[in-house]
């Protein structure tokens, strides 16, 4: 059934909405980014400045794309705020058709009113032969709008898992729609490119976790997100591209709608749960993990832009090493026990009037 047909939506083009409200103030921030900079550039011998209005009536129309890796997360999650305030009056019960109960049978959707709704992992189809998978995440497409932002919905069953992954040059805004997740996050520091690490790439390119492109996360004919598994890199490389998405990175500690619990044996973990909504930026918590809780969960992304390989955007996954100045995030293929299916829900499929 087509999304046109459907009274009640939960307010998903609120966010529709929202997002391109976003991503024009975006394209206008980043225009006048470059503005600046070009005066800076020219010194005594520039022209007199023109008005944002006439930076962003010429300049857009001749360069759409953006760059939000000039901006600072300050500036970027004022751009940003009406997005996430749409995505936080979402009703998710609606938007999923789900009856809420009080009596706690069932995954969290809004603790203040003591909600619960059953989780639809095994709702989504087609249903493939690995699809009850414990680490399948499945993935519901909403919108993609070229060159602007995507929005689409990952549903996670109980203890699944997305890998430590990077998200360059972009701002991603989450909404946990029902459910709760440990989330890890990292700021990046910087790229690593010391000598002995290069050394230790040269013997690694042959092959190796090291050695490999990053993984991509891609649309399809039906511009739906999936991962992708990486290509390796042949041997006669240079040793730089090998060592250009090693990361220094260090704990974000306090991401927007985390909450901090320990366990029994005193470890803390960061859990995000319904309705919180969390977000990231180019230089702030911008490679993360999820896993889901015992039932399962649901996360409304929206991307901004989304991602392209031939805008350097590519997705990477990593694993995290301690080291005395944080962690290190080395590159590795997309992880054996990983993988996340688009599929059909409800108002969610392959109509386009999305």
């Amino acid at each position: 059934m087509c999304v046109s047909t459907m009274a009640n939506d939960g307010g998903l083009r609120k966010v529709f909405q929202s997002a391109d409200l976003v991503y024009n103030q975006l394209l206008i921030l980043d225009q006048h980014k470059l503005h600046d900079n070009s005066n800076i550039a020219a010194g005594d011998k520039r022209k007199p400045s023109r008005s944002l209005s006439e930076v962003s009536s010429s300049s857009i129309i001749k360069s759409p794309k953006i760059n939000l890796s000039q901006h600072s997360s300050a500036s970027l999650r004022r751009a940003v705020t009406p997005l996430i305030q749409s995505m936080e009056q979402l009703d998710a019960a609606a938007l999923l058709s789900l009856n809420p109960n009080q009596d706690g049978n069932g995954a969290v959707l809004d603790p203040k009113k003591g909600s619960s709704v059953p989780p639809i992992h095994d709702r989504i189809v087609p249903y493939h032969r690995f699809h009850r998978a414990e680490n399948t995440v499945r993935y519901l497409h909403a919108r993609e709008v070229a060159d602007k932002y995507t929005v689409g919905i990952f549903i996670f069953p109980p203890g699944a898992s997305i890998p430590l992954h990077d998200h360059p040059s972009m701002v991603v805004i989450s909404r946990v729609l029902y459910g709760e997740l440990k989330v890890k996050s990292y700021s990046v520091v910087s790229p690593v490119h010391d000598d002995d690490v290069v050394e230790e790439m040269k013997e690694e390119t042959s092959g190796t976790k090291c050695g490999s492109s990053p993984s991509r996360i891609r649309s399809s004919i039906n511009r739906i997100k999936d991962f992708v598994s990486r290509a390796v890199l042949s041997s006669h490389h240079d040793h730089h591209a090998a060592t250009q998405h090693k990361l220094q990175v260090q704990v974000n500690k306090s991401p927007l709608g985390v909450q901090y619990s320990s366990d029994g044996d005193g470890e803390s973990s960061a859990i995000i749960s319904a309705p919180n909504v969390t977000a990231l930026y180019p230089d702030e918590g911008n490679c993360h993990s999820f896993v889901a809780g015992p039932y399962g969960a649901a996360v409304l992304d929206v991307l901004l832009p989304p991602y392209a390989e031939d805008e350097h955007r590519d997705c990477t996954f990593y694993e995290a090493v301690e080291n005395e100045h944080g962690y290190c995030l080395t590159p590795i293929d997309q992880p054996s026990d990983f993988d996340c299916l688009s599929g059909e829900y409800g108002r969610f499929n392959s109509c386009d009037q999305y």
